[in-house]
C-alpha cells in the first residue's frame, strides 16, 4: 500500500514536473537569463517563500495530525469548515500587506540590483503576492484529499501554475510593456486555476450531517494546528532563507545569475519534487497514524521503507543527472534568448545543487517523522544549522567560483540538516537503516553511472539531444536491471 500510494502520487507530481519543464521552456525563450527575469524572480521571491511555508508543507504537516484525529472522533467535517474560515480570514490581511510593503522588502532581496531593475522588481512584487491565497487554499484541499487517501489529483494541480506561466510567457507577454508583466497575469491565472481545479473534490468533505451533540475540541484543534505550524512555519523559513541569501549574494554578480541559479533549481527540484516529495506525503499520514497509536515498531518499518526508497530514488537520480547536466540544460532551454553561455552557467550551477540531492530528500522525510513524533521543534534546529553552514560557504565559496560557490553550498548544507535530523532520529527509533540494502543501492547507482558516463562521452559528436535521449533510458535499463538482478527491486516492493 506504501509504494503503491507513493506511485500514484509521484504519478502526478510527475505530470505536474513535466509542465513545470514546459513552462521553464516557454521562460527561457521568452526571456532567457536576461535582467528582467531577474528582478521577476526577486518579485516572486516572497510569495515563494510563504508558498512553501502557509501553502505547502507548512499547512500540511501542522494541519493533517489534527485533521486526521477530528475524523477519528466524528468531527472532521467540522473542524475542517472552522479551519478554512480561519485561513480566508487570515490571508485577506496578509495580501494586503504585502503588497503594501514590498516596494520596503525588495531592496534588502536584491541589494546589488541598479535602481531601475530595483524599482521594477518592487512593482512585480506587489503585483505577485496575491499568489499566496490561491496556493494556501489550493494546499489545504490538497491536504483534506490526502487524508481520504487521494494523491493523484493534489500532486496534479500545480500543473495549472506552471500551464498559466507558460502562457504568460509565450502568449501575454507580447502583449504588455515590460513584456514581463504578461508572466506576472499568467502566473495568478495559473493560481486561481489549481484552486478551482481541485474545488470539486474537496466541497464534498465540507459536508457533513448535523451533528447529535456539541462538538467537543474544535477551539483546542485550532489552536493545536496553530502551535504545530509555528514551528513549521519557522523551520520552513529558515530553509528559504537560505534562497534570500543565495539571491542577494547574486545580485552582486553579472546579469543573469540569479536566473541560471533558478534554472539549475528547477532541474535539482524535479527528481526531489517528484520522487522525494510523494515518499514524505505518503509517509506523513502513516507516522502519524502509528504514532498517536504508540505503534513504535510499525512506525520504525514505515521508516525504513521511506528510507530505503529514498536511497533508491535519489541515489541514481543525483549521479545521472550530474553527468547529463549540459546536455540536458541545452536541450530544456538552449533556444531564443537562451544562449550557450547560459546553458555552461545553468549546468554547473545544477552540479554544484545535486551534491545534496539525497540530502534533501531525507529532510522531507524526516522532519515528517519528527512532526508525527509531535517534536516540530528539531526540525526547525536542523533548519537552523543548515542555514548558518550555508551562509559560511556562499560568503567563501561566491568569491572563488561565483554562482557554483552559492550552489556547491546549498548542496552541502542539506547534509549538515540530514545528518543532525538522522541522528537524533536514530536515538528515538533505531533500527531503520539496513546496510546490506543501502550497499545494494550505491552498487547499482554507480553501475549506473559508469555506463552512463561512458555514453555520455561516446555521442559527445552527435550532440546533446542523442545524449540525453540514449543517456536517460540506458540508465534505467541499467539501473533497473541491477537492482533484479541484486534482489533491491523486489525488496522494495515487498515493503508494501
Amino acid at each position: 500500500m506504501f509504494v503503491g500510494r507513493v506511485g500514484r502520487a509521484a504519478l502526478g507530481t510527475l505530470l505536474s514536473r513535466l509542465t513545470g519543464f514546459l513552462r521553464d521552456a516557454a521562460i527561457a525563450y521568452a526571456y532567457g537569463a536576461s535582467a528582467s527575469y531577474d528582478a521577476f524572480l526577486v518579485g516572486l521571491f516572497l510569495p515563494q517563500a510563504l508558498r512553501q511555508v502557509i501553502g505547502e508543507a507548512g499547512l500540511a504537516t501542522a494541519f493533517v495530525p489534527v485533521y486526521a484525529a477530528a475524523r477519528a472522533r466524528g468531527e472532521g467535517a467540522l473542524f475542517l469548515r472552522a479551519f478554512t474560515r480561519a485561513l480566508l480570514l487570515a490571508l485577506v490581511p496578509l495580501v494586503a500587506l504585502g503588497c503594501v510593503l514590498a516596494r520596503f522588502y525588495v531592496p534588502v532581496l536584491a541589494a546589488g540590483f541598479p535602481p531601475e531593475k530595483l524599482r521594477e522588481a518592487a512593482a512585480l512584487a506587489t503585483w505577485l503576492f496575491p499568489l499566496i491565497a490561491f496556493v494556501a487554499v489550493s494546499a489545504l484541499e490538497a491536504a483534506v484529499l490526502n487524508v481520504h487517501g487521494a494523491f493523484f489529483l493534489p500532486a496534479l494541480a500545480p500543473a495549472a501554475l506552471n500551464v498559466g506561466m507558460a502562457g504568460g510567457a509565450l502568449l501575454l507577454a507580447p502583449r504588455f510593456r515590460p513584456p514581463i508583466f504578461g508572466l506576472v497575469v499568467g502566473t495568478l491565472a495559473g493560481g486561481l486555476l489549481s484552486v478551482l481545479l481541485l474545488l470539486p473534490a474537496f466541497r464534498r468533505h465540507l459536508r457533513a450531517p448535523p451533528p447529535d451533540r456539541a462538538p467537543t475540541g474544535l477551539g483546542r484543534d485550532l489552536r493545536a494546528v496553530g502551535l504545530r505550524l509555528l514551528p513549521a512555519l519557522g523551520g520552513l523559513l529558515v530553509a528559504e532563507a537560505n534562497t534570500l541569501v543565495d539571491n542577494r549574494l547574486a545580485s552582486y554578480l553579472p546579469h543573469g545569475s540569479i536566473a541560471t541559479l533558478q534554472y539549475a533549481m528547477r532541474l535539482f527540484q524535479f527528481p526531489l519534487g517528484v520522487l522525494a516529495v510523494s515518499v514524505a506525503t505518503v509517509a506523513l499520514p502513516v507516522l502519524a497514524e502509528q504514532a498517536a497509536q504508540g505503534q513504535a515498531g510499525a512506525f520504525r518499518r514505515t521508516l525504513a521503507r521511506g528510507f530505503l526508497l529514498t536511497a533508491a530514488l535519489m541515489v541514481p537520480a543525483a549521479l545521472g543527472l550530474g553527468l547529463l547536466a549540459e546536455p540536458a540544460v541545452a536541450v530544456l532551454f538552449e533556444r531564443g534568448a537562451f544562449g550557450r553561455a547560459d546553458t555552461l552557467r545553468t549546468a554547473r550551477n545544477l552540479q554544484g545543487y545535486l551534491v545534496g540531492l539525497w540530502a534533501y530528500a531525507l529532510v522531507y522525510l524526516f522532519s515528517r517523522a519528527f512532526f508525527a513524533l509531535g517534536r516540530p521543534a528539531l526540525p526547525l534546529l536542523g533548519g537552523a544549522l543548515a542555514l548558518a553552514a550555508n551562509v559560511g560557504l556562499n560568503l567563501w565559496w561566491v568569491r572563488l567560483w561565483g554562482t557554483f560557490g552559492l550552489a556547491l553550498a546549498t548542496g552541502v548544507a542539506g547534509w549538515v540538516d540530514a545528518l543532525f535530523l538522522g541522528v537524533l532520529l536514530w536515538r528515538r527509533a533505531p533500527g531503520w537503516i539496513a546496510g546490506a540494502s543501502l550497499l545494494r543501492v550505491f552498487a547499482c547507482a554507480g553501475a549506473m553511472a559508469a555506463a552512463v558516463a561512458a555514453l555520455a562521452w561516446g555521442l559527445a559528436p552527435l550532440g546533446s539531444w542523442a545524449q540525453v535521449l540514449l543517456g536517460v533510458p540506458v540508465g534505467l535499463a541499467v539501473y533497473l536491471g541491477l537492482a533484479h538482478l541484486t534482489g533491491l527491486w523486489e525488496e522494495l516492493r515487498a515493503g508494501g
